[in-house]
């Protein structure tokens, strides 16, 4: 019976995180997806932007450039009763006797999961509702090797549940720099997920008849830019993104082995957000333009959104950011909202 209710959970799951994002037949997904309403209405095309709030989920060198403490949390409605929840922090922090240099530090986390999944039986036996969960735990420190070059790396916890028993977690390493080119130019590189893996043991449901099961994440390498437009009228940022997909071996239950060889995807990221007043900008990106694929557009993820921001003193802001984002497997697109708050 267990044996049963796993492989309908393991199918059923597997159908629906699949949509999370990018590569998303690999362990992970939901964490390719980008953070926060600011992110991914830009096509998370983030890996150099130092002009704006940013986060260190996509590079953890860019909390030296975050003068102000920003903190921010993010709710996801989005299609196939998944969810998604993001909390994040980002700021830069003096050195002692060191008035041109600083370090920075992004903390951040990512909660993600499908629920209402109706559970049956090989027979058709109803066996109540079941749900899955992800999360990816972040801290990320930077520090500015001269006042135009900063350094970080970002460690990664990531602890997910399959079924009720089939528990695991990992330990992933994310490097990045960005260097400031000229006052309204900056160029950013990041590699993120670096042996981070999924690991599934199923002792416990099958006792000795239990397998253990390797799922490695894809290895993202990011390099982009990212100008600051004249009269600080907005940003324009652009991002070329390489996903080295793992390869992996398993043996189905008659005893063949299925191999499969590693792969590469490539894929353009842009994104640009426009001042319109002291307190509101809008945004607007593509996401996912793959390079590989002979349908150019055919996967893309455009997004637009807004922001709006309110002083509360000399020294705090409250805002909103909001996010729209289509999805190419279904006619419902992704809303996210966030709330910021900034202080000095």
């Amino acid at each position: 019976m267990y044996k049963k209710i796993f492989l309908i959970i393991t199918v059923l799951i597997t159908a629906q995180i699949s949509v999370y994002g990018q590569s998303g037949s690999f362990a992970g997904s939901f964490a390719r997806m980008g953070f926060g309403a600011r992110g991914l209405s830009m096509g998370n095309a983030m890996v150099s932007d130092i002009f704006g709030d940013v986060n260190g989920y996509y590079n953890p060198s860019l909390a030296c450039f975050q003068e102000e403490g920003f903190l921010n949390l993010g709710y996801t409605a989005m299609t196939l009763d998944r969810r998604m929840n993001f909390v994040g922090f980002a700021r830069k922090f003096k050195m002692p006797s060191n008035n041109k240099g600083g370090a920075g530090i992004s903390l951040s986390w990512i909660n993600a999961g499908v629920s209402n999944i109706d559970g049956r039986d090989n027979d058709a036996q109803e066996l109540g509702e079941l749900s899955t969960y992800e999360n990816q735990f972040y801290l990320g420190t930077g520090f500015l090797l001269d006042e135009n070059f900063a350094f970080g790396v970002g460690f990664k916890l990531y602890y997910s549940k399959l079924y009720d028993e089939v528990k695991t977690n990992s330990i992933g390493f994310d490097i990045g720099a960005v260097y400031k080119l000229r006052p309204d130019l900056s160029l950013g590189f990041a590699i993120r997920d670096i042996s981070a893996r999924y690991k599934w043991e199923t002792n416990k449901i099958y006792g000795e008849q239990g397998t253990t099961t390797e799922n490695k994440f894809p290895v993202l390498t990011d390099l982009g830019a990212t100008y600051l437009l004249p009269n600080n009228f907005g940003i324009a940022s652009i991002q070329f993104e390489t996903l080295v997909n793992p390869g992996f071996e398993s043996k189905d239950s008659t005893g063949i082995t299925v191999k499969s060889d590693k792969t590469y995807d490539y894929i353009i990221k842009a994104g640009t957000e426009i001042r319109l007043s002291e307190n509101l900008k809008i945004r607007a990106g593509i996401d996912r333009m793959d390079l590989k694929s002979d349908d150019f557009f055919g996967n893309i993820k455009p997004g637009f959104g807004v922001g709006f921001y309110k002083a509360m003193g000399k020294e705090t802001k409250l805002g909103i950011d909001y996010s729209f984002q289509l999805e190419p497997y279904t006619h419902d697109g992704i809303h996210n909202v966030s709330i910021g708050f900034k202080f000095k």
